[in-house]
């Protein structure tokens, strides 16, 4: 496998991982700049030789995509939540992973699936919560949460789902 290469937007945020091979050929038809002074590879060809940089930013207008909020999945809420289930039952928070999602609103009851209402949870809370709200719960055996579900940025998002990182990539990761 080739070297991960660091694609940040043309505003500088975190766009994705891209492997050499594609940061090269952004390179080479001038659409990419390095942003980074560390080389992640060197390319060859016959008649070109390319220094792939561990940071690469497009060049050019921010695309509409890029500044609406992520799409809302239950993949992404686990990431924005660090997989931690984020319940809090009688001033005790949670150690267990979040590998669900609950509704706090249960769709049961009119809740929807959107950012502000789901949260990571561990499987144990999920199913203890069943199809009450958060309200109930908390009036009935005082719970709550670690903090509120928020919508958060795609950079963010990026960011909280690498597995690699690299120290060319820290100074960009710290800004998501």
């Amino acid at each position: 496998m080739s070297a991960p290469v660091l694609l940040l937007d043309a505003a500088w945020r975190i766009d994705r991982v891209i492997d050499a091979e594609h940061a090269c050929e952004l390179l080479v038809m001038n659409r990419v700049v390095a942003a980074s002074a560390e080389i992640a590879t060197v390319m060859h060809s016959p008649s070109l030789t390319v220094e792939i940089p561990s940071v690469v930013a497009r060049i050019g207008l921010l695309h509409p995509c890029e500044l609406r909020p992520p799409a809302y999945s239950p993949r992404r809420v686990r990431l924005r939540d660090s997989h931690q289930c984020q319940f809090v039952i009688g001033g005790n928070p949670c150690s267990r992973r979040g590998d669900s999602v609950d509704h706090l609103m249960p769709r049961s009851l009119g809740g929807g699936d959107s950012w502000l209402n789901v949260v990571a949870a561990c499987r144990a809370h999920n199913g203890a919560k069943s199809n009450r709200t958060l309200e109930q719960m908390h009036r009935i055996y005082g719970w709550t949460l670690k903090r509120d579900p928020f919508v958060p940025s795609r950079t963010a998002l990026v960011a909280a789902g690498l597995r690699d990182r690299h120290p060319a990539w820290e100074p960009f990761l710290g800004a998501a």
